[in-house]
């Protein structure tokens, strides 16, 4: 039974020919690396509640995300400071958040997918009661889809 690739599903030889299945095997793995790609947002100053800081932008090829790193300059303090995902300007309740009183987070997401007619942005959802947190990098991890 063939092996597939994580992020754009290649077919990896079944067992037989050891040159063939090393050849391809190794190819696939570096091809699948090459879909790996990262959009970086900066939100400059305080988050206000219910905000769109990131919106309107089209992928070149439809894409998968399955990750968001984020780091705040000046941490969250009261509540933890959520963001989400919007889809042609829709909330698609698709959050993640910094911990009250943490500078950093990461979070796994799942069914995450754009095409390259659907405009995506990002929405504060929750800030710190007492600190709502300012300056964040994120990072959005994404990899291209495999072609149908």
């Amino acid at each position: 039974m063939p092996n597939f690739t994580p992020r754009i599903n290649l077919t990896k030889p079944d067992t037989g020919n050891k040159t063939w299945e090393t050849d391809v095997e190794n190819w696939a793995d570096q091809l699948d690396k090459v879909a790996a790609q990262y959009l970086p947002i900066y939100m400059e100053g305080a988050a206000i509640d219910e905000e769109v800081i990131f919106d309107g932008f089209f992928f070149d090829e439809n894409v998968t995300i399955g990750h968001v790193t984020l780091y705040a300059r000046d941490a969250p303090a009261g509540a933890a400071l959520t963001f989400d995902i919007l889809k042609n300007g829709s909330e698609m309740v698709k959050t993640f958040s910094i911990a009250d009183g943490a500078n950093k987070a990461n979070a796994a997401l799942t069914g995450v997918a754009f095409t390259t007619l659907e405009e995506f942005g990002l929405k504060v959802k929750n800030v710190g009661s007492t600190n709502e947190g300012s300056a964040v990098n994120i990072l959005i991890h994404y990899h291209i889809d495999a072609l149908p």
